[in-house]
């Protein structure tokens, strides 16, 4: 039977994460009404998700407040969108504007975007994350249990799953067709991201908080630290306090094709091969190897390599090693390769005369991201989002693990996600970070 690819994924995810009921007063809205939407966060990913999100829906919704630490993005943004409403502080913007607003798209750094989203939540706000959806895997499930029990519409910010290439879904649809053997034989999944957060050198000392930054709300729930212009560098996502590193950064984007490919679960074991930690930041040339189980319990490892770093003792006819970046399947009759640009089965000259299934048997054409959320919201259901915080907070939590292991120099440890544990008391400690007295995350 043919499915849609909402429809398909609707299945995978009743399997997963239990179906997901769509509340009354979601269905009241109108799918002809605009939607007041708030951005915290404008410039960097926050411009784009703006612009994409205004391309993919005609500029048919309305961009109620935005809310920027920085006042020359705030105002420079602002004017491009004709946005009224302009706030530095988040919480001044909810305090005054969350019963005019029904959506929040949060695209800050990753050390507030968890505080942000949920204290949105709590008020009733459907929520777009950026990726990784938080800094720490309590603020992670924090997310993922407002979401769940206040029944909102939430996004995951991995929006290369709906680019219009959409080879990651030609290349699932490879895998369900048998292309490289049974699904339930792939043993191990090999994922490689060319390219890094670490600093060209070390940030020594302080130096002067540039004027049009409100450093204290920067920071927002994390320790003071004194300012220094490498926090607003392209490294910010692999300082400790502000980010996870290239794992969590790029890892998202095609750790999540590989868990909605083989519809995976929660690793047990999780280790690390690479180089000692820094104190400050995360560093690349990681090997990281999640042990997962298929659904008939047989054994398969998902790899992932960053900086360099490539899959080894593969043979060269089974990978195109060429590429920067891509997400291998080894199964018993090939592999698949699979990336942002490209998807093709190795060895080449094995499969020259194959027959691929008729594209979107499986998966329709997206609508676009930003646009599958909001008509997610005014149709009422929840489960139209694909990388719904339910779905993609699980691998956000193993990954968010795998650096805080990184950062403990911990090589190998056991994960139980239904008790939020490793067996590694080092890598516990950071499981929930330490937050700033007056920055309280909501009660659920």
């Amino acid at each position: 039977m043919k499915n849609s690819r909402r429809t398909f994924l609707q299945t995978a995810s009743a399997l997963t994460l239990g179906a997901v009921c769509s509340p009354a007063v979601l269905a009241e809205k109108s799918p002809n009404s605009k939607l007041n939407i708030a951005v915290v966060g404008v410039g960097g990913r926050g411009s784009a998700n703006i612009s994409e999100m205004v391309a993919e829906t005609s500029g048919s919704e309305k961009l109620l407040a935005f809310c920027d630490v920085n006042s020359k993005t705030l105002a420079a943004q602002s004017d491009r969108y004709n946005v009224e409403h302009r706030y530095k502080d988040y919480r001044v913007m909810l305090d005054e504007k969350s019963k005019e607003l029904d959506a929040i798209l949060v695209a800050t750094l990753d050390h507030t975007h968890g505080i942000v989203a949920c204290d949105a939540m709590n008020r009733g706000l459907h929520c777009y994350c950026e990726k990784p959806l938080a800094n720490s895997v309590w603020e992670t499930r924090l997310m993922t249990d407002f979401a769940r029990k206040k029944k909102l519409c939430t996004q995951t910010g991995t929006q290369v799953r709906s680019w219009n290439g959409a080879h990651y879904y030609r290349g699932i649809e490879l895998l369900r067709a048998g292309a490289i053997g049974s699904v339930s034989d792939i043993a191990d999944v090999h994922i490689w991201c060319q390219g890094t957060y670490v600093p060209k050198e070390d940030p020594v000392g302080s130096t002067p908080v540039p004027e049009e930054l409100d450093y204290d709300l920067w920071l927002g729930p994390t320790p003071f630290r004194p300012f220094n212009s490498a926090w607003l560098s392209f490294s910010k996502y692999g300082f400790w306090h502000s980010g996870s590193g290239w794992v969590a950064g790029m890892g998202p984007h095609t750790i999540d094709l590989a868990w909605t490919a083989l519809n995976i679960t929660p690793p047990s074991v999780i280790e690390i091969d690479g180089p000692e930690p820094h104190p400050l930041y995360n560093r690349d040339y990681q090997h990281i190897t999640f042990t997962h189980r298929h659904a008939n319990g047989n054994p398969f490892k998902l790899h992932w390599y960053d900086g360099n770093r490539r899959p080894e003792g593969i043979a060269p006819e089974r990978i195109d090693a060429s590429q920067n970046a891509g997400v291998l399947f080894v199964g018993k009759e090939g592999s698949l390769q699979v990336h942002y640009g490209y998807h093709k089965l190795l060895p080449a000259e094995k499969f020259a005369d194959f027959q691929p299934p008729n594209p979107y048997t499986s998966f329709l054409p997206s609508v676009g991201h930003h646009r599958q959320w909001i008509e997610a919201i005014k149709a009422g259901k929840p489960e139209m989002c694909e990388c719904r915080f339910e779905y993609a907070g699980r691998y956000m939590e193993a990954i968010s693990v795998a650096a805080q292991m990184h950062r403990t120099g911990t090589k190998r440890a056991t994960w139980n996600p239904e008790t939020m544990t490793t067996d590694s008391e080092a890598v516990n400690a950071h499981l929930k970070p330490e937050f700033r007295d007056g920055w309280a995350f909501p009660a659920l």
